[in-house]
């Protein structure tokens, strides 16, 4: 967090607060007219923001220009161009501002001025010094530039206006930000706003993380309590239908199987199916499922069926029979089949 706070006060910062000064240098063009020359600016001005604009002269104390006395300066600064056309023809170019004021060099006395030669004369030989003078003449101050990319000057043009033959070591043209409110705190006191806005960004970022971290959180608690669909596995109906068959049968409720009304029969035992009957559903399970247990089955019924005709039970009613005998052999063949699919797995 320390790290993105710095970087974002760095950004923030570097596209807050424009650049405090430019200058530009003006290749003056001597021949018919005035000297005049044009400088780009690209786009290092910005809207909404006073510049004060001053030019710089280096001058000869030649006698001509000493003779030229008080000689105008002439600055505008144009606009991009709507055409391709030259910048040196004013139909595509508009002048945003323009200014002229009057400038001159520093008169001294003869006297003076020999004084002074004499004096500096060891720094004249050496080159350490020149017999020139430098003019800072203000031309604008507390310029600003309406929003918008086609009211920001993109180029200036200089002239000099004088009655003699002017001679120019250099001329610049110089740009500076005037600052007020937060970009003059911040541009004068850059350590104190470094702090200060550091800390206001580390702050911003550990409240926003803060909220997204609760934010998550209670998100993944209520998913977590709210129960989704409960997933039931399916069984392999494949490897289990007989055994659903086996437990429907045994499960049958003994209430709907016919029971003889008489109080003789209710006191007897049920008697078994013929033998051949029993054969022949033994056949048919075997055939079905494959139960190696019918023929202890059969011995089984074969016993008790014996057992009954002895003691004289086969003279029930053939309905009473036939029920008492499917609820048993149903329920012994149940009990075989489960010995025998257990054993086979």
């Amino acid at each position: 967090m320390i790290v993105t706070s710095t970087v974002a006060y760095g950004v923030f910062y570097y596209r807050f607060i424009p650049q405090a000064g430019l200058e530009r240098i003006v290749h003056l063009q001597f021949g018919e007219g005035p000297p005049w020359g044009i400088a780009s600016l690209g786009s290092d001005l910005v809207s909404s923001l006073p510049y004060d604009v001053q030019v710089e002269l280096e001058l000869p104390r030649t006698p001509s220009n000493l003779a030229a006395g008080n000689f105008m300066l002439d600055l505008a600064l144009l606009s991009r161009p709507f055409t391709s056309a030259p910048q040196d023809t004013n139909t595509s170019i508009t002048t945003l501002s323009h200014s002229r004021r009057p400038a001159i060099l520093t008169y001294a006395s003869p006297l003076v001025d020999t004084a002074s030669k004499i004096s500096f004369m060891p720094f004249y030989v050496l080159g350490w010094h020149h017999e020139a003078e430098k003019l800072q003449v203000p031309m604008m101050e507390r310029v600003q530039f309406a929003r918008g990319s086609r009211n920001i000057p993109e180029s200036l043009r200089l002239e000099l206006h004088s009655s003699e033959i002017m001679q120019v070591y250099k001329a610049k043209v110089m740009f500076r930000a005037r600052f007020t409110g937060l970009r003059w705190v911040m541009y004068n006191w850059r350590l104190t706003s470094f702090v200060v806005f550091g800390f206001l960004f580390w702050s911003i970022s550990m409240a926003s993380a803060g909220l997204a971290w609760l934010f998550l959180a209670s998100l993944l608690s209520s998913r977590d309590d709210t129960s989704g669909p409960v997933v039931v596995k399916e069984e392999d109906r494949s490897a289990t239908p007989l055994i659903k068959k086996e437990e429907e049968e045994i499960d049958e409720p003994l209430s709907d199987v016919p029971i003889a009304e008489s109080s003789n029969a209710a006191g007897k035992r049920r008697a078994i199916e013929p033998e051949e009957a029993v054969k022949e559903e033994d056949e048919e399970d075997d055939d079905e499922e494959g139960d190696v247990g019918s023929a202890d089955e059969i011995a089984l019924n074969k016993y008790l069926f014996e057992g009954d005709a002895e003691d004289g039970r086969g003279e029930e009613p053939l309905e009473a029979s036939g029920s008492g005998t499917a609820r048993e052999s149903a329920h012994a063949r149940g009990v075989q089949r489960r010995r025998s699919h257990i054993i086979q797995e």
